[in-house]
Parts: structure tokens; sequence; C-alpha cells
């Protein structure tokens, strides 16, 4: 009896033990101490508590502090490359200002789809025609657009500078023939076109090409290629010979349009004719250049540049 009074007292003292140990948050012997919480699930308790724990909380758990939030920072803009564009502003349809002073043209136009393709913003800046390359050699511009030609070797104009780079052609400048309507041209040979009157301005590079090329036909010179055009109009020539884009214009919209067509092929011969217009940029810009004609071979592939053609010439000129 008395044995069984002891194991009562006992039981009594180590149950009072573990209460006492329970009320002041020890841990109890026969029992490891948890775990630590890790810190992620600290910080999902921390989330998932409303409202959120107190610092004093936080230390009455033992859990870790939680990281104080860190502003978020915007991620900066690039730097926008800006682009001063040259250009005469008197050529049309190339470049040129519409009747609301607007500046405008197929140059402008090819000029404001490269500089979307390289992520630029441009700006033009007009000069007289001998002012442009001396005005980009001076910084004054980054680039001319103003359908100037290729330099060609041994083709005395336009001269090589040293100081100037070109762009591949951004449109081609191949002389062609126009003849009326009604009429078909023959084949164009030396022997198929002796005799005829061929209408052409005089002292220009078709004027001389036609002399060399068709040296039996009659070539009639006047002194403006308006005067040439009248002249194919009303009959006084058979043919007329001149730069292909500008019969494009003539035959499509102007003057030409009632009475005259294109006849045969073009006549590229770069000696003659050039390699085309291009974009002239500083010597040192040849990275430039190279990023200008990546662009430009993408408009022609995806169509842009036909679109952008066929709005000024009907055509394609490439």
């Amino acid at each position: 009896m008395r044995f069984l009074l002891y194991l009562n007292t006992i039981a009594i003292v180590l149950l009072a033990g573990t209460l006492v140990r329970l009320y002041e948050g020890m841990p109890l012997p026969w029992v490891d101490e948890a775990p630590a919480v890790r810190e992620s699930e600290a910080g999902l308790l921390a989330t998932a508590t409303s409202p959120p724990l107190t610092i004093e909380q936080y230390a009455a758990l033992n859990l870790p502090l939680p990281h104080p939030a860190r502003p978020l920072t915007a991620t900066p803009e690039p730097d926008v490359e800006r682009l001063r564009l040259l250009t005469e502003g008197d050529y049309p349809p190339f470049n040129f200002r519409n009747d609301a002073g607007e500046l405008t043209g197929f140059d402008i136009e090819i000029a404001g789809a490269l500089c979307a393709r390289l992520k630029a913003e441009c700006s033009f800046e007009l000069r007289p025609w001998s002012e442009l390359l001396p005005a980009l050699k001076r910084g004054e511009g980054d680039a001319v657009v103003a359908s100037m030609l290729i330099p060609v070797s041994g083709r005395a104009s336009p001269a090589a500078d040293s100081g100037v780079v070109f762009t591949e052609r951004y449109y081609s400048t191949p002389g062609h023939f126009a003849t009326q309507r009604a009429n078909a041209l023959a084949a164009a040979t030396p022997a198929a076109l002796a005799g005829r009157r061929i209408a052409v301005q005089a002292g220009s590079v078709h004027h001389a090409y036609v002399r060399m090329r068709f040296p039996e036909a009659d070539p009639l010179a006047l002194a403006t290629l308006a005067e040439a055009q009248n002249a194919l109009a009303v009959g006084r020539a058979d043919l007329l010979f001149a730069d292909r884009n500008v019969l494009l214009r003539w035959t499509a919209s102007g003057g030409g349009a009632a009475c005259c067509r294109l006849a045969g092929s073009s006549y590229a011969d770069p000696a003659w004719f050039g390699e085309g217009a291009g974009i002239a940029l500083r010597a040192d810009d040849k990275a430039l250049r190279d990023r200008l004609n990546t662009a430009l071979e993408e408009l022609v592939v995806d169509g842009t540049y036909a679109r952008i053609s066929a709005r000024y010439f009907a055509n394609n000129i490439y």
C-alpha cells in the first residue's frame, strides 16, 4: 500500500514538471526539439497570416524575420539612335514638297522604311544639290538620301570621293525606249532602227548612247527632256530614249499617259547608266552603311519596297 502511494507521488511530481515546461515553452525531455522553420516556410506563413505577424510574434515563434521588400527598378530604355538625313527637296517624284509643304517622294518614303527597320529616329534637312556632300563631310548630317548616283569606274560623273561611301543601289537607272501606244517597237538592233527618228535630250548620256549603239538611227536632239517627250507625243519622233524611271512616271500619270508607253527592254550598262542611286555616308561610317544594306534587302524581300515603288512609278524600279 505504501509502495502504491509512493508511485502515485512520483507520477504527480513528473506530471507537474511537464505542465510547468509546457507553460514556460520549454521542450519536453522525451521529445526532440522541433527543427527550425525554413526561411521559405516562414515567408509563406507570413504571407498567409492576416494581419501580418509582429516582430514580437516572430520572436516568440522562433521564426526568422522576412526580408524587407525590395523596390522594383524599371529597366532603363536603351538610347534611341537618331539619324540626320540630307536631301535636296526639289527633285520630284523622288524628293519634293507637296501642295501642303510637306517633304515627300520616293526617296523620303524609302528612307522612312529603312529607319523603321533600324529602329532609328530620322529627321530630314534640306540643302542645295551642290552642298549635300560638303555638308555630309562637315558632320551636318549622317547620310544623303537624294537620288545620288553611285560613282562608277570609267564614268566621268559623278566622280568618286575618297571621303564618301555608298550603300548598294536603292533603285536602278537604266535607259529605255518609249513609243506611241499605236506603234510597236521593232527589234532594237542597229539595223532595225536605221533611219528611225529617236528623240533625246541633247548632251545627255542617252543622246551619247544612241549615237554609239544605233549609229544608223536619226537622233532628234532637243534642249530639254520635256521637248523630247513632246516630240514623241505629237509624232515628230518615232521613239524616245531616256531614263526609265522618268518615262515610267511620264507614261503613268504625266502628259504621256494618253499617248505613249514603254517598249522593249531596259539598257543597264553601268559604264553608261551607272549602278543606280545609293545613299551616301562618310567613309568612316561603313558599319551604318552595312546595316542600311541589310535593311534594304529586307524591304525588297518582304514587298515593302515594291509597294512604295508602285505609288510613284506603277512599277518596281529596283
